[in-house]
C-alpha cells in the first residue's frame, strides 16, 4: 500500500497541521518520513515502526539509529553538565541551528526509553552514550513539542539507503524507503542543498566532531566565540576571510 502523502496536491504546508498529523501517525506505531532542512527522515516510535526503518535502510548488526527531538528532550535524556546545557540551549535555541549530538545517557534510563526492545535500546545507544537531532524548522520543532508532551521519543536516520546518501526532496526516494512509510511530509527541496551534506555530530562530553555537516562553519564560529571551544576548520568553507555580500540582478530590476 502506498504512503500518504501530506499536504495534498493544492494544500499548502502549515507546520502545525501537517506536524499534528504525523504525530498522530507516530501514536498510532506507523513510521513517518518528514523533512529536516539537511534531507529527509524515516522515523518511528513504536518497536515495530523501528524495526521497519532499520531494515529498510538495509542496516546491519552494529549500526546505530538516532533520537530525533528537541532541546528540553537533550535535557530530560542526557547526562550533562550546565555548561553543557547552555551550549546547546545557545546553538539550537537562540541561533535556531539544528544539531546532532552525542552524550552520556542517563542512569536510570529515562522513562521514554523504557518502551524499548533490547535490540532497539542497542540501536540507539552505544557504550553508554545516546545519539540525537536537535531541529531547526517550525515543523521539527512543533512535532518534537507533541512528542514531548505525550512523553513519546521519536527515533530513525536518514531516508535512504545505508551509504546511499542522504536525500533533499522526496522525488528521489529509493522504492524500498518509499514502501516503509505510512506517511511522508513533502516539503519541497530541503534548505541546506547546496552544501551535499547531512548534518554535523558533536559529541557534547570532549566537544570532538565526529562529522563535519551544513552549516558547520557558522557553529564553529559561534561556538568559539562565545564558549572558546576551538573546533577543526571546515576544509571546504573558510571563516578566516569571508569577504562581502553581492546582490545578483534580474531583468526586471529597473521597476525597483
Amino acid at each position: 500500500m502506498a504512503p500518504r502523502v501530506i499536504p495534498a496536491p493544492g494544500v499548502l504546508p502549515d507546520h502545525k497541521r501537517d506536524a499534528r498529523e504525523a504525530f498522530e501517525m507516530l501514536k498510532a506505531g506507523g513510521t513517518i518520513i518528514i523533512p529536516t532542512d539537511v534531507g529527509y527522515g524515516l522515523m518511528s516510535a513504536s518497536n515495530e515502526g523501528i524495526e521497519r526503518c532499520f531494515h529498510a535502510k538495509n542496516r546491519k548488526k552494529g549500526h546505530t539509529l538516532g533520537v530525533i527531538g528537541t532541546f528540553r528532550a537533550f535535557q530530560e535524556l542526557n547526562d550533562v553538565t550546565p555548561e553543557q546545557v547552555e551550549l546547546i540551549r545557545v546553538v539550537t535555541q537562540e541561533m535556531d541551528q539544528q544539531l546532532n549530538t552525542v552524550a552520556p545517557l542517563k542512569n536510570p534510563v529515562p522513562q521514554r526509553m523504557a518502551h524499548l526492545t533490547p535490540e532497539n535500546f542497542d540501536r540507539v545507544t552505544r557504550r553508554g552514550t545516546l545519539a540525537m537531532n536537535i531541529g531547526e524548522s517550525p515543523f521539527q520543532r512543533e512535532i518534537g513539542r507533541l512528542n514531548d508532551e505525550a512523553g513519546q521519543l521519536m527515533i530513525g536516520s536518514s531516508a535512504n539507503m545505508t551509504g546511499a546518501g542522504q536525500k533533499l526532496r522526496v522525488e528521489d526516494f529509493e522504492p524500498q524507503i518509499r514502501a516503509a512509510a505510512d506517511l511522508i511530509v513533502d516539503y519541497g527541496l530541503q534548505r541546506y542543498h547546496r552544501y551535499q551534506r547531512s548534518g554535523t555530530i558533536l559529541d557534547v562530553s570532549n566537544m570532538k566532531v565526529y562529522r563535519i555537516g551544513a552549516g558547520y562553519e557558522v557553529l564553529r564560529e559561534r561556538i568559539k566565540k562565545w564558549f572558546g571551544h576551538e573546533l577543526p576548520e571546515d576544509p571546504d568553507y573558510k571563516t578566516d576571510k569571508v569577504g562581502v555580500s553581492h546582490s545578483i540582478m534580474t531583468a526586471d530590476a529597473d521597476v525597483i
